[in-house]
């Protein structure tokens, strides 16, 4: 019965697009018929051949010819136009009989157009969503109309593709086998979409890094530096949006929708760069850790990713922005802290020789980097374990490569011989365990006691730098 249908769809189908093009054949061809009667009437009348039929064809004549053409023109408008009625009508009780006498009345209501197509393209029926907005498509070949079509025709893998017509977004869908075109009005849900989109909520949160350091060297409690970081993070802030909360004198809690955080992504928080600005000419350079959350509907699980984001921003050794959206790989923006020279020398000799004092004095040195250890925490626990080598203390570097970056453990396991690594690391639990009074206990790229990796050792340690 379905196949029986098919068929008989596509035989009314056939037969309405022969009618189609035999009313438009049939005017053609009368309508040239006329032409050429009324052009060699004239040349002929021009050159009064054969003699005489000037004196025979008398303007009255001429001016009933004309008349006449105008009303057989007139008629045959009129026949055509009722022929077309009538196969538009017969298009609809037949769209009727398939799809329903009240379905195109809902079509209406959910905005959504249908073409059918002869094979070779020429419009031979819609509903009336294209007419009520303007736009007539009865005979029209639909390629022509919209030529993005014709790839949707052809490439059977492409479900459906937007177009714009008038104004107006159109999701098209093409069945091959009906001929058949689905035009869906998608203005309004693509408008609430992406209004929603850049409406959604983002967590974030904001960290002074080397507060203490910065802070301890005041003179007095309106330390210059760190008011002017404060006035530069309000101000970038409120820039872009930002509902920026001070919860720690070295951190605060940002609020923002998707639209702000990507007009920050865009410009590559530029913030970052500003605030080590102040700090141009001193002996501390401040720097920030930032750390965003978004793409979630839970504010408690957007502020759980923020906290995680700016975890990882400060273990990493701060001076960057993490930005965490949920489903998606981490970005990164920043962490290009340029070393700066420190011409206090008389500081700097101070600070090397208590540290040698305190590691002569020690009897044995552990030393740890942060969880999730990178590149620049594995380098310092090995400039550590050299200096230890150098004065001949036993060093052991705290080291679990369930912790440890995948590049940086590869990186290790590709520079030391099997074995070797094993001679001069130790995993936390152990370094927890064999912790002693005369132990020293190193803590090299991070500040934040939680993110070390040897977090128990660290609150065991009588000794550390």
């Amino acid at each position: 019965m379905a196949n029986k249908g098919k068929r008989k769809a596509k035989y009314e189908k056939g037969t309405l697009s022969w009618s189609l093009k035999r009313i438009r054949s049939g005017a053609s061809v009368i309508f040239l018929l006329e032409l050429i009667i009324t052009a060699a009437i004239l040349v002929l009348y021009r050159y009064d051949f054969p003699n005489g039929i000037k004196d025979f064809i008398k303007f009255e004549y001429f001016l009933l010819y004309f008349v006449g053409l105008l009303v057989i023109d007139l008629i045959i408008i009129f026949i055509v136009l009722a022929r077309l009625s009538l196969v538009r009508q017969q298009s609809d009780i037949e769209a009727a009989k398939i799809i329903g006498s009240d379905i195109q009345e809902a079509y209406n209501f959910g905005q959504i157009g249908l073409v059918v197509t002869d094979p070779t393209g020429v419009i031979v029926w819609d509903n009336s969503l294209f007419k009520d907005r303007g736009i007539g498509l009865l005979d029209e070949n639909i390629y022509s109309w919209q030529p993005a079509l014709e790839e949707l025709q052809n490439n059977s893998n492409l479900d459906s593709i937007k177009l714009e017509v008038d104004g107006r977004n159109y999701s098209v869908k093409y069945l091959s086998e009906a001929h058949l075109f689905i035009f869906k009005d998608i203005p309004d849900y693509e408008t609430i979409f992406a209004y929603n989109k850049e409406q959604a909520t983002v967590i974030g949160m904001v960290v002074l890094d080397n507060y203490g350091d910065i802070a301890g060297n005041a003179e007095d409690d309106n330390n210059d530096v760190v008011s002017k970081v404060r006035n530069a993070i309000f101000e970038y802030f409120k820039e872009f949006g930002v509902l920026l909360r001070r919860f720690r004198s070295d951190s605060y809690l940002a609020i923002c929708n998707s639209a702000s955080l990507s007009k920050m992504e865009e410009d590559g928080f530029s913030l970052l760069e500003k605030v080590k600005a102040i700090g141009k000419g001193t002996n501390i350079i401040p720097t920030l850790s930032l750390g965003f959350a978004h793409n979630f509907p839970d504010v408690n699980k957007l502020n759980e990713m923020a906290s995680n984001a700016i975890d990882i921003a400060m273990s990493r050794g701060g001076d960057q922005a993490v930005v965490s959206k949920h489903g998606h790989d981490l970005m990164f923006y920043g962490g290009k802290t340029v070393a700066i020279e420190n011409t206090g020398r008389v500081q700097f000799r101070s600070i090397a020789d208590s540290i040698i004092g305190i590691l002569q004095n020690s009897s044995n040195v552990f030393v740890t980097g942060h969880t999730d250890m990178d590149m620049d925490a594995i380098g310092g626990c090995l400039g550590v374990k050299a200096i230890c080598d150098h004065f001949g203390k036993p060093c052991h570097i705290i080291y679990d490569p369930k912790l440890t970056e995948k590049k940086t453990r590869n990186a290790l396991m590709t520079t030391f011989p099997k074995g070797e690594l094993d001679k001069f690391t130790i995993s936390p639990k152990e370094a927890a365990d064999k912790i002693r009074s005369g132990t020293l206990l190193f803590v090299v790229d991070t500040s934040v006691p939680s993110l070390a990796m040897g977090e128990k050792a660290l609150e065991k340690a009588a000794k550390v730098i």
